[in-house]
């Protein structure tokens, strides 16, 4: 580009600004594994203890609201984060590690639902899974012929 002064001529050289096309980045997009079990609507006491979200250790009696194969869920006062490791303690003796896979925030009763999975299979759980090797029974009666 060229400016002119009078009788003189300044010449500035203007850059084209340098622009780096990036690749389109894609949003973050968690992934959702579906339950391998249906839950079922149950309520257990339990007492369930480990850290909160700022390191404070902390024990809770708490009753679950729904059970599946391998977790459930139940509601708190105390803040923890997704991915904590929490002790589970049942009735007859039952002790499990659990891992929070959710966490569900109701601001009506300053409580928290947690979702949690068993960190291992338990024979001695209160529901175990279904094998689906063997076929479904049918709801009809025989075929008539």
């Amino acid at each position: 580009m060229s400016w002119f002064f009078g009788n003189s001529k300044i010449r500035t050289l203007v850059e084209a600004p340098t622009i780096q096309l990036m690749k389109k980045e894609k949003p973050p997009v968690k992934n959702f594994v579906a339950r391998k079990s249906k839950r079922v609507h149950l309520k257990i006491r339990f007492k369930v203890s480990g850290r909160d979200q700022f390191g404070n250790q902390f024990e809770d009696h708490v009753e679950t609201t729904d059970v599946g194969s391998s977790g459930g869920s139940f509601p708190t006062k105390w803040e923890v984060r997704v991915g904590a490791t929490l002790k589970l303690t049942g009735p007859k003796g039952f002790v499990s590690l659990v891992r929070v896979v959710w966490v569900k925030e109701d601001f009506k009763t300053i409580r928290r639902m947690v979702g949690f999975q068993l960190l291992e299979p338990r024979k001695d759980w209160v529901l175990q899974s279904q094998s689906r090797t063997a076929p479904l029974p049918s709801s009809r009666g025989p075929k008539k012929t």
